[in-house]
């Protein structure tokens, strides 16, 4: 659930920021009469790793509490472009949409896991474990979270693939990001404990039926 949480709570912040500045742009568009598209609003999430190679700190800042310098390596950097629009290459409309589309394919299953998961808890309270409802319930949240990964590497190769195109920052090359790999393992462990449940559930059912 603490992992759960997290990835909610991170990609709920991005969701927001992403729907505000969208919310924006279309103010905008209306008063210039002009159509932008998703990725030309030219707000970037950036993974970055230095050209020499990690822990290289290829980068110097000032540290402000003894004044001397400190080097550094930045793993993560947002970037706006006010040019993007220009930059980008054509026919990016079909992959905004795509873009679009797992985003919100993702909020669906960021709201479904943890409803899944308070039934879960609520019919513990209520003495029913072993019972063939929660066995299914587990199973939607092991395929939600495998979901929610696939639909987030696609997502994400398609803004590194666009930022790719428009971005090049000294020192560093971009990659693509990786942060929610741990929801596969753990959708694979809430659906491995879902058969285990399902085969106690199958001995009580015999026990009971030889008493």
């Amino acid at each position: 659930m603490i992992i759960i949480g997290g990835v909610i709570y991170n990609a709920m912040a991005d969701f927001w920021f992403g729907f505000k500045r969208g919310f924006e742009s279309v103010q905008i568009d209306k008063e210039t009469k002009t159509i932008h598209s998703i990725s030309s609003l030219g707000y970037f999430y950036l993974k970055l790793t230095p050209t020499e190679g990690s822990r290289s700190f290829p980068d110097v800042m000032l540290n402000q509490l003894d004044g001397m310098p400190m080097k550094v390596e930045i793993e993560n950097m947002v970037v706006g472009l006010s040019n993007a629009k220009e930059l980008l290459p054509k026919g990016t409309v079909p992959i905004d949409i795509i873009m679009f589309t797992m985003a919100f394919f993702a909020l669906f299953l960021m709201l479904f896991v943890p409803v899944q998961t308070f039934r879960i808890v609520y019919s513990i309270t209520k003495d029913k474990i072993f019972n063939a409802d929660n066995i299914r319930k587990l199973r939607f949240i092991g395929y939600a979270l495998l979901t929610f990964f696939t639909a987030d590497v696609i997502f994400n190769f398609l803004h590194y693939w666009i930022a790719a195109r428009v971005i090049q920052v000294e020192g560093y090359v971009l990659r693509m990001s990786w942060d929610n790999a741990t929801l596969v393992l753990l959708g694979l462990v809430v659906l491995m404990f879902a058969e285990v449940l399902k085969v106690s559930v199958r001995m009580k059912e015999e026990q009971d039926l030889t008493v």
